[in-house]
């Protein structure tokens, strides 16, 4: 690839010929002057690179490596030395016609890379920092944020944004927090909201809703660490946390002679592993809970993907009479076809289609006609977002069987939901609820 430097042998990496990160290291000072820019190019991300490893073998990859670098190096000014300072990245600096070089990159890099006569598409990512602000370390761990950032552009390559990059360290440290979260005493807590029956106004039931409190992040909210855990194995262990939590609190209503309905949402990563129903059914023996008193709410999404051990668990936990609720409904496939063959008893109807019902007719008519055809097919209708007592009486007046929100009630905790109880007139058994329970 004939680079314009010649170093050592152990500073040149073995597979492109080009000098090596630790080369790089040692340049860094000469190169960091005034105005000069690092650009760094990673030639797939490390998914995509498994899959051409998969597909094609180590030698194959190896020269997708190879003809990556080579491409990258003509289209740099002469005299420029390009380092490949990891796996997929490469990296230069320049001090002028920043611009056209990065033009002729995300230009070339639209067209794949041929591997002994085979097109694999790249998805090259190009990142761009100013090397004034950073130390050699530094600048290269900036250059990635920035080239991974790229991805998500239209124009194919990125500056450094510290804002970006200080949520990605946040994530990275969230992550290597959530063992020790599972096991601490003080930092994971559920709190509960309650679910009134519309006909009579009481409390039926509560969804379990995770609050992680770190001890030095502070509050974390479930939507920044639930989407977290999902990517990652981690949502096994929270998933069990909060089942185990959620089913001593059922256990302990249950003890008060409450009737009460336990929902828990539980991510489709947990079901798709054979074996998730025996697990919970354990579980809820050992409590000594109801499987008619328990909830478990997926998004329309991971129902409708047709995944056979996803259907086949949840259709053995329907036999055994857990509840299973499609969470969200309205804002991901709604696809009615498929409400008639799902191993689901309960449609949870989305906020954003709640909210409106009282301003715009046609929203009013989709959900009072959604929950006609809902009923018509057994299920039970549970309304989300309620903020507004003119949304809840229209609701009602549609039989629509339970309700949620804000105006009836804020999540609490388990003391504040046992105060709620008795303010509503709930600390008698409510109604059984076994005769809802149907398998489809």
């Amino acid at each position: 690839m004939n680079p314009h430097v010649n170093p050592p042998p152990n500073l040149l990496d073995t597979v492109s010929g080009l000098p090596n990160r630790q080369k790089f290291n040692a340049d860094y000072p000469a190169l960091r002057g005034p105005g000069a820019t690092l650009v760094m190019v990673t030639l797939a991300d490390a998914r995509h690179f498994n899959e051409i490893l998969r597909a094609l073998g180590h030698e194959w990859s190896e020269e997708f490596i190879y003809q990556g670098a080579a491409r990258i190096h003509r289209l740099l000014p002469p005299g420029t030395t390009l380092y490949h300072v990891s796996v997929l990245s490469f990296t230069f600096v320049l001090t002028g016609a920043l611009a056209q070089v990065i033009d002729r990159l995300t230009a070339s890099f639209k067209t794949p890379i041929f591997c002994q006569d085979v097109p694999v598409v790249s998805r090259a990512g190009i990142g761009v920092i100013a090397c004034a602000d950073f130390s050699a370390s530094d600048a290269l761990r900036a250059g990635l944020v920035a080239a991974q950032d790229s991805r998500g552009t239209a124009q194919g390559w990125a500056g450094y944004d510290p804002q970006r990059d200080t949520a990605h360290r946040r994530a990275f440290i969230i992550l290597t927090q959530f063992t020790a979260a599972c096991a601490a005493a003080d930092q994971l807590a559920l709190h509960f909201q309650p679910k009134l029956d519309c006909a009579t106004g009481r409390p039926v039931g509560a969804e379990a809703l995770l609050r992680w409190h770190h001890p030095t992040l502070g509050a974390i909210s479930p939507a920044e660490f639930i989407p977290l855990a999902e990517a990652t194995d981690h949502v096994h262990q929270l998933t069990d946390w909060v089942l185990e939590h959620a089913l001593a609190q059922s256990a302990a209503w249950a003890r008060d002679g409450l009737d009460l309905t336990m929902a828990v949402n539980v991510s489709p990563n947990n079901v798709a592993q054979s074996g998730f129903a025996e697990t919970l059914l354990r579980k809820l023996d050992r409590h000594r809970v109801a499987p008619v008193n328990i909830e478990l709410e997926f998004t329309e999404g991971a129902l409708a993907s047709n995944n056979e051990t996803v259907v086949a668990e949840l259709a053995r936990l329907r036999a055994e009479g857990v509840n299973i609720a499609l969470d969200d409904f309205g804002t991901g496939f709604s696809n009615l076809a498929y409400l008639s063959r799902l191993p689901a008893n309960i449609i949870k109807i989305d906020r954003s289609l709640i909210t409106p019902i009282t301003a715009e007719p046609r929203a009013a008519m989709v959900v009072q006609s959604l929950i006609a055809l809902a009923h018509h097919l057994d299920y039970r209708v549970v309304a989300e977002g309620i903020e507004t007592a003119d949304v809840f009486g229209l609701l009602k007046s549609w039989h629509c069987n339970e309700a949620q929100g804000y105006f009836l009630s804020r999540p609490l905790t388990a003391e504040a939901f046992t105060t709620f109880l008795i303010t509503n007139g709930s600390t008698t058994p409510a109604p059984s609820r076994a005769d809802h329970v149907k398998v489809h």
